[in-house]
């Protein structure tokens, strides 16, 4: 789970709608999924108001936590969505950790800030597996009995080894890249792009993606890129919510609803379930049954997620926007019954 850079494929053009337009010749190709019209009308029509205004509230992203300055909450967002992944090992942190991916990377960063470990260039940069599995609190190694000699141990890794080395290779290349373009922090990278082109959520994620290859969400198959660029939509789109009132003439985003969803295994996941995405027998068995997904299929799933979202936003006439809609359909994925559902996962990834 090493990052690879892969800026010498990035768009040339706007980065939100190579997002779109990739996406949507993905799942035309495709003969495995395929997005439901009908499906789209019955969850509009289901669709509890109240409910949905409620769930569409990020509050997974607003702490109990003081900061200092404007600049340190923006640091510490920040760094929680550029290491929001590691969903393909939700199972065995559940049972390794007794958490999930999303909230074992919350509580690691929430550690860094309560234990006064610096959240900057410097210690991203020089940071190793072995701090990761101290600071994140899930292990990397576990002992063994030997086959054939008694009181005899050996050391093997666990199952979470391979993330916290996708973990460490993130804060490295970030930690790299901010120390030799002379930049302290994220917050400092963030602030600086933004006073370049203020209120401009579009600008700020195709700065974040250029300069991070932690970023570099985007795959190629028989010649065709997909871009999806998750973290980097997602990490705009907390820093809108979080600090537009702070900030406003910054962080105030006037085209946030131009970005798309933010899509992860969650969101394509619930669309199956509510009817919205028909996918094929095939791969619904592999989800089903717990098996890591190929890169193409996840990717194609994640692609038709964005094109489901955008057509429901569309179909709306208002009462949706395409990040209160992820939120939305992230947090229903919380509740109830629906925690159960089969989620798909991809283990060889940092994007989601």
């Amino acid at each position: 789970m090493n990052v690879t850079d892969k800026s010498s494929s990035l768009p040339l053009g706007n980065f939100v709608e190579a997002v779109r337009s990739s996406c949507r010749s993905l799942v035309n190709k495709s003969s495995k999924v395929k997005v439901s019209k009908e499906g789209i009308d019955q969850f509009l029509n289901k669709l509890d108001k109240v409910q949905y205004q409620e769930l569409a509230y990020d509050s997974t992203i607003r702490l109990p936590i003081k900061f200092d300055s404007m600049e340190e909450e923006l640091n510490f967002v920040s760094l929680i969505d550029l290491l929001n992944f590691g969903s393909g090992y939700r199972l065995e942190l559940h049972e390794l950790a007794d958490r999930g991916a999303f909230d074992t990377i919350r509580y690691g960063v929430m550690a860094m800030h309560i234990g006064g470990i610096p959240m900057d260039a410097k210690t991203w940069s020089e940071i190793d597996i072995f701090k990761v599995s101290e600071i994140f609190q899930f292990p990397i190694d576990k002992e063994v009995r030997h086959e054939t000699l008694d009181f005899v141990t050996l050391t093997e890794p666990t199952a979470l080894k391979p993330l916290a080395v996708g973990i460490a290779s993130v804060l490295n290349t970030t930690g790299d890249y901010l120390l030799a373009h002379g930049y302290k922090d994220l917050a400092e990278f963030i602030l600086d792009h933004a006073k370049k082109q203020p209120q401009d959520a579009t600008y700020l994620t195709e700065s974040l993606v250029k300069a991070f290859p932690g970023l570099h969400d985007h795959y190629t198959f028989q010649d065709d890129t997909v871009y999806l660029f998750k973290k980097a939509q997602i990490l705009v789109y907390h820093i809108w919510f979080t600090l537009r009132d702070q900030v406003p003439d910054l962080f105030d985003f006037k085209d946030i609803n131009e970005l798309t969803v933010f899509a992860d295994n969650v969101i394509p996941t619930m669309l199956a379930h509510l009817g919205i995405l028909e996918i094929s027998k095939e791969w619904q068995e592999m989800i089903e049954s717990n098996q890591d997904l190929t890169e193409e299929v996840a990717t194609t799933l994640r692609a038709a997620s964005v094109v489901a979202c955008d057509e429901i936003v569309k179909a709306s006439n208002g009462l949706t926007t395409t990040g209160g809609l992820d939120v939305y359909l992230w947090r229903l994925g919380k509740v109830g019954d629906y925690r159960k559902v089969p989620r798909f996962q991809l283990k060889d990834t940092v994007m989601f």
